[in-house]
């Protein structure tokens, strides 16, 4: 198995951690040395986990490794990914063995697909981007980079998120819309028509507030 490190030991770091285990009853392929993180927050549940935080970020600058990010935070999944380029670091993709992917996906660098996910067919999916638990993207449909979907969003056919859009929990974009980049669309939302880049919008149908 290759030697990899988790980056950010907080909730989402350490489901990725669990995600990464049940990839490796399948197939061994990846060996978690631990976490770096500059401000890690409750470290003894990790070691309760049965690992530990290796130091801060510039552990990576010494000891180059193979990485999963583990931040749940768009922008800041943006700015680590740089400097953990001029670490040398390179991103590695983690697809929980209990997702589905269909044909003719194109899944970019450092993507995180947790467990109940559903890719359907003809999808492109940029680099950097996590789709939590139980969330679907159907056929013909582009996601950005650096997008994240929180537990149970609904991506319709046809539609277009744009780079660093946050989706919360149980949202859904219907058939053929857009989302323009860095758009903020709340939980539950129903997105009927395309959104703006920038815009934050709530409710059904999903109105900017």
């Amino acid at each position: 198995m290759k030697a990899i490190v988790i980056v950010g030991c907080g909730g989402h770091g350490r489901e990725l951690l669990d995600a990464i285990r049940a990839l490796n009853e399948v197939e061994p392929t990846w060996a978690v040395l631990g976490f770096v993180d500059d401000a890690p927050q409750r470290p003894e549940r990790a070691e309760r986990l049965h690992t530990r935080v290796l130091g801060p970020l510039e552990w990576l600058k010494q000891n180059p490794r193979p990485y999963a990010l583990g931040v749940g935070t768009s922008s800041a999944r943006f700015g680590l990914s740089l400097l953990l380029s001029e670490f040398g670091a390179s991103p590695i993709s983690v697809i929980h063995p209990g997702a589905s992917i269909g044909r003719d996906c194109t899944i970019g660098d450092g993507v995180v697909i947790y467990e109940r996910s559903t890719v359907t067919t003809n999808v492109t999916i940029g680099e950097h981007t996590h789709l939590n638990v139980g969330c679907t993207v159907q056929h013909d449909s582009t996601i950005g980079a650096f997008v994240q979907m929180s537990p149970g969003v609904f991506v319709n056919g046809d539609c277009t998120i744009g780079d660093e859009v946050f989706l919360g929990t149980g949202a859904i974009v219907t058939r053929g819309c857009t989302v323009g980049r860095g758009a903020r669309i709340g939980a539950g939302a129903v997105v009927l028509d395309d959104v703006a880049p920038g815009a934050t919008v709530f409710g059904i149908p999903a109105t900017e507030r």
